[in-house]
């Protein structure tokens, strides 16, 4: 009789990353590391509307664990509702799956236990640095059938009033990406009920803070200069009631801003900006960024 040896294991984000379906992903733990127990993985950012298959495990269970953002899981036709700090149990030989629901995306954890699944996640890995793209159904097919899972096609039809019963997405990172889409589709009424009615903003090159009359009049100002403009968050950090935020905006000087005529000249600039959430809606807005570098590209400076 042999046994096998048992050494600890620690792994770091700074490990390889890899994308799985075009989602970033990293491999915490294999079926080598843990003698077999189990493999986990790490989603750190699922976008809205990302859905895995319907699909059944034969070999394995399947756990999920929920670390941000909202999650439908649908586990032999029962649908469920998993936001922050919910643990799902996906059993063998029964079918489930998920999608990413809400505002914000979502990072999650994925065990599979015992471990095996995931040499079938590694044998898709496409290199972090490319951009995210469908993949290939006849090859995951193919390899779905010898790591025996049973793809059954997309998810069920969610049940009526299932959207409608999902939280409020009241939290910081929801309502930041909300604010943020808001302003991207120029939906002013959504951009507006994010802000609480005592809602202060604090720009840098602006003096003093503006209060929701003297914000919606920045905004109009500016989308007027820049009626292309367009944020995309870079980095998104939530602590307690707080959200900060690391975004690029990019976009063409067609109108007049500042008193500076239209020129044309296309624009891209980063910013950070760091908000306070109070009862769901937010109360304090501060944020910098590169003004020097957004007048020196419409040849103002």
């Amino acid at each position: 009789m042999t046994s096998t040896e048992q050494s600890p294991y620690m792994n770091t984000r700074e490990e390889a990353a890899f994308r799985f379906l075009g989602v970033p992903t990293l491999m915490r733990a294999t079926a080598e590391t843990t003698s077999g127990a189990f493999g986990l993985l790490e989603h750190w950012e699922m976008p809205v509307g990302f859905a895995s298959p319907y699909h059944t495990h034969q070999r394995e269970d399947e756990s999920f664990y929920v670390v941000e953002g909202e999650v439908a899981f649908v586990c032999g036709g029962k649908w469920l509702k998993a936001g922050p700090g919910t643990f799902v149990y996906g059993p063998r030989n029964i079918a489930h799956g998920f999608k990413v629901i809400g505002d914000a995306p979502v990072r999650m954890l994925l065990m599979c236990n015992p471990g095996g699944f995931e040499r079938f996640v590694l044998e898709q890995a496409a290199p972090i640095s490319e951009p995210p793209s469908p993949p290939d159904m006849a090859r995951l097919m193919t390899l779905a059938g010898q790591f025996g899972i049973e793809i059954h096609g997309p998810l069920p039809e969610e049940p009526e009033g299932f959207r409608e019963s999902a939280s409020s997405n009241t939290d910081p990172r929801s309502l930041n990406y909300r604010w943020i889409q808001a302003f991207n589709d120029r939906d002013w009424q959504t951009e507006r009920a994010v802000r609480s009615d005592d809602f202060q903003a604090y720009l840098s090159g602006i003096e003093g803070p503006l209060n929701n009359d003297g914000w919606s009049g920045f905004m109009s100002a500016f989308t007027g200069g820049f009626p292309d403009a367009r944020i995309v968050i870079e980095s998104c950090i939530v602590e307690g009631n707080s959200v900060s935020t690391r975004w690029m905006l990019t976009g063409s000087h067609q109108g007049e801003f500042q008193g500076i005529p239209a020129t044309g000249r296309s624009v891209r600039f980063s910013g950070i900006e760091f908000n306070v959430v109070k009862d769901g809606r937010f109360v304090e807005h501060r944020s910098m960024f590169d003004n020097v570098a957004l007048l020196r590209q419409i040849g103002a400076a």
